[in-house]
């Protein structure tokens, strides 16, 4: 079945095969391609990586970029992942919890022998910015749930495992984003190019 999109101003966009977000808003045009961010699809905040299939009936979408809000939370997401990458180039024995936004920025939670202080923060910040220079693309991995469980076993992320087996108990089918060396379990979405984080910074450190 083909394809329809409905775009916010009313007009009505049909293909002859399931497409993804950022193909729809290349389809539009190359200057919305290039602001693209993420999307809006039903209401649902989706990356531009999001295939729509056809269902017979026109689906909603919008295309994000940074100008839009809700692009915010999608940005920030991203720059926790950077930032947990950062952080296991520095201390690859890192066990990986949780990363996400919150209002006002993103935290993420690391389980390691390093004892993290505001005198860490230079050095994370560097390798922050090597990484987003590099401008590699996060790339979505989907995988049947024994097989996440297994590539956690093999990454060594005991708490990705915990986290599969329990709060994720119901899932048949898990994702995961890739980024250079970097692979996490992760609903995503992401940005398209990490150069597009732009600025940041990290605050605070909390023990737990």
């Amino acid at each position: 079945m083909m394809p329809s999109i409905i775009l916010p101003d009313g007009n009505q966009l049909d293909f002859d095969a399931p497409v993804r977000v950022g193909g729809i808003a290349a389809h539009i045009g190359p200057r919305l391609a290039k602001a693209a961010v993420a999307g809006k699809v039903n209401g649902k905040v989706v990356g531009l990586d999001y295939r729509i299939e056809g269902n017979g009936e026109p689906t909603p979408l919008r295309i994000l970029t940074q100008k839009d809000p809700e692009s915010l939370g999608v940005l920030r997401h991203s720059c926790a992942h950077v930032m947990a990458r950062a952080v296991m180039r520095l201390w690859p024995d890192v066990q990986l919890a949780f990363g996400p936004t919150v209002e006002g920025g993103f935290y993420y939670d690391f389980g390691m022998e390093h004892k993290l202080s505001d005198d860490d923060f230079p050095a994370i910040e560097a390798e922050m910015a090597r990484i987003i220079a590099l401008d590699e693309a996060f790339e979505r991995i989907e995988q049947p749930r024994e097989k996440a469980i297994e590539v956690c076993r093999d990454l060594g992320q005991a708490l990705k495992i915990e986290h599969i087996e329990t709060g994720l108990a119901e899932d048949a089918t898990l994702s995961f984003y890739r980024q250079g060396e970097f692979i996490d379990l992760c609903r995503g979405p992401h940005i398209p190019s990490p150069k597009l984080i732009g600025a940041f910074k990290l605050l605070s450190v909390a023990g737990a």
